[in-house]
């Protein structure tokens, strides 16, 4: 009869992929609701304000689509998108993949995850502020 019984201690926490993968949540969800805006409608005072919004909540969600604000590079809104999504994505995959890496337990996870985009969104609204004071 085998039991196969061992009393090594298991790793209950999450595991890099599922963590990588559970770390998209907060991009993806950023980027449907600016991509939720309505795209070549007329619109009133209240369109702008959303558009604006939707525009700075895609730059939180892909802050590699800042590449794409030089003059000189001439692009579609589908080029931005796709690109910035392409390129995003990675990083936030590896950043919660790091933090699976380092917690014990899901709790643990979700309390650091929380906190790293907590800090990435108000330093990004603040860099948005700052550029928008020095232009």
């Amino acid at each position: 009869m085998n039991w196969d019984l061992s009393f090594a201690p298991r790793r209950l926490g999450p595991s890099r992929g599922r963590g990588g993968l559970a770390g998209l949540t907060y991009p993806v969800f950023l980027v449907v609701i600016a991509l939720g805006v309505g795209f070549r409608r007329g619109g009133d005072m209240g369109d702008l304000a959303a558009s604006f919004l939707s525009a700075l909540l895609f730059l939180v969600a892909c802050p590699t689509a800042w590449v794409f604000a030089f003059d000189f590079i001439e692009v579609t809104r589908f080029t931005v998108i796709g690109v910035g999504v392409l390129t995003s994505f990675p990083l936030w995959y590896a950043l919660s993949a790091a933090l699976a890496e380092r917690a014990d337990f899901w709790g643990e996870w979700l309390r650091w995850y929380v906190t790293a985009c907590l800090i990435w969104t108000v330093l990004t609204i603040l860099l948005m502020a700052v550029i928008a004071q020095v232009a």
